[in-house]
């Protein structure tokens, strides 16, 4: 390209426009324009300085998802940069993570949030992703590598430009993309991003002539993303039909109905502040930072509005203002009745509140909210019935009233329930929730030693008490939910312990 003049007139980065179709992305448009056309020719751009901070990327600029509604469309490019330019452009090794630039812009929590670190498994994962990579370079057979996709922080999008040269597609357009010299964060592809950088610091990459240039890779940028849209794209990525840890797509997936639903019922109350993300302390047995973990929360909402019947992506937002009543009223209920022994810390001579009782562990919880619809049924029956109601004449919310309304009033002897929620709170409250209890063992049975023999604990009050199961299963859940609502759970209330 021609080297301006010393006199062309400098045209300011803020001078170019913000395009809202593209989000304010600012976007020079040289096919349709002869001057700008000129001025990038003549490299009167600021930008266009190579003291600008900003790396130049050929690139194919896309808007995404559902383009008709600019709040919710995504702002991508695509590019095919070499290995060397990919470092350059990336910048961010997901297996040692460069403090100072990913801090600053406010991308230290997205990685504690949504990268795992490279240890055990996913270490030797990266090993052999180099390996395989370098086998390509060397010539041992074609690489065949996935598209990595990265997000850059919004921090920097104000000082990102693109020059357009082909706008025949007005949601694709071709041209170069500036490029703010900032980390840019994978979103799917960590472990490929950190085999990659291994690569480029190996000594067979380097001494192969050209290695570094001819290798050649297929990264998608999302542009102007913050904090909790990087969450809720990992979230959307990996909570479908994969394995990722439940709990952290489940904290990450903020646009879910059942989120919604948790996150206003569990303001306030001993959740809130409380639950196992994924990448906090756990639930274990000795465990008391939380109480249970986001899938078990999730799975009792479900026990709550529909015995488990439906499925997370069954309930819709609509459908939460007519659960949002019964669902608090059962977390207020849990935290009445069991809160104030879930002790954290543990008080000094007490042992951790896991250890001793039946009512901190998720199949009792699970239990309990089935009591908990039963106890409700007349009300919550006819709504979960109800839950994909459809009506071509009407509103997908008010399909849903009105079928909940019809079911409710022309089949209210199948709705009666089954004891009332004032009997319900009478029965917690009277219960021994005590887990080496006879009755509970009598349920969950009992763990075994190494001698074959019921395995004991010595808790801080000098006793020796069997160890109960404590198996999250369809059966022992129902079992429990059953004997609590049944004719003898009174047997429940018993102060036998289990013998040795």
């Amino acid at each position: 390209m021609q080297i301006p003049a010393s006199n062309l007139e400098i045209i300011p980065t803020t001078s170019v426009l913000s395009d809202p179709a593209y989000n304010g992305l600012r976007i020079v448009r040289a096919q349709n324009d002869q001057k700008a056309a000129e001025n990038f020719r003549m490299r009167a751009y600021q930008f266009q300085d190579p003291t600008s901070s900003l790396t130049p990327v050929r690139a194919t600029l896309t808007r995404k998802g559902y383009v008709g509604d600019p709040k919710h469309q995504r702002i991508v490019a695509m590019c095919h940069p070499s290995l060397r330019q990919f470092i350059d452009l990336v910048r961010y090794d997901p297996a040692a993570p460069p403090p100072d630039d990913y801090n600053a812009l406010g991308m230290k929590e997205a990685h504690e949030r949504t990268q795992s670190d490279f240890k055990g498994q996913k270490a030797q994962n990266r090993v052999d992703f180099k390996e395989y990579i370098l086998e390509g370079i060397r010539g041992n057979r074609t690489l065949y590598l996935p598209v990595i996709s990265g997000w850059q922080s919004s921090s920097v999008f104000d000082q990102t430009a693109f020059v357009a040269f082909d706008e025949s597609d007005p949601d694709a357009l071709y041209g170069f993309l500036f490029l703010p010299k900032a980390p840019i964060m994978q979103a799917d592809g960590q472990t490929q991003t950190a085999a990659e950088f291994a690569v480029a610091q190996s000594k067979d990459a380097v001494e192969q002539k050209g290695a570094l240039d001819q290798l050649r890779l297929t990264l998608e940028i999302e542009l102007n993303v913050d904090e909790r849209s990087a969450g809720q794209s990992f979230a959307d990525r990996n909570g479908r039909g994969s394995k990722k840890n439940k709990n952290l797509v489940i904290n990450l997936d903020t646009s879910s109905a059942l989120s919604d639903l948790r996150l206003r019922v569990l303001k306030g109350t001993i959740f809130e502040t409380r639950l196992a993300t994924g990448r906090n302390t756990g639930t274990s047995e000795t465990a008391t930072t939380n109480i249970v973990d986001l899938s078990t929360m999730e799975q009792m909402l479900l026990d709550v509005v529909s015995e488990g019947k439906r499925k997370p992506e069954h309930f819709k937002h609509f459908h939460v203002e007519a659960f949002l009543p019964y669902a608090t009223e059962f977390i207020h209920l849990l935290e009445s009745s069991f809160g104030k022994d879930w002790s954290h810390p543990t008080p000094t001579g007490q042992d951790p509140f896991r250890r001793l009782y039946v009512h901190a562990w998720p199949y009792a919880l699970k239990a309990i909210a089935i009591a908990y619809h039963r106890a409700r049924f007349d009300k919550l029956g006819p709504l979960a019935a109800s839950i994909g109601a459809k009506d071509t004449g009407k509103k997908l919310e008010d399909a849903f009233m009105a079928a909940a309304d019809k079911e409710g009033n022309e089949n209210a002897k199948k709705y009666e329930p089954e004891i009332t929620i004032d009997e319900l709170k009478r029965r917690l409250a009277e219960v021994d929730w005590l887990r080496y209890r006879a009755h509970w063992i009598s349920l969950t049975g009992y763990n075994l030693a190494k001698d074959g023999k019921k395995k004991t604990v010595k808790l801080k009050t000098g006793d020796s008490v069997v160890v109960g199961q404590a198996q999250n299963t369809a059966a022992i859940i129902h079992a429990v939910a059953t004997k609590l609502l049944s004719d003898t759970w009174k047997d429940l209330t018993a102060t036998i312990d289990e013998t040795p």
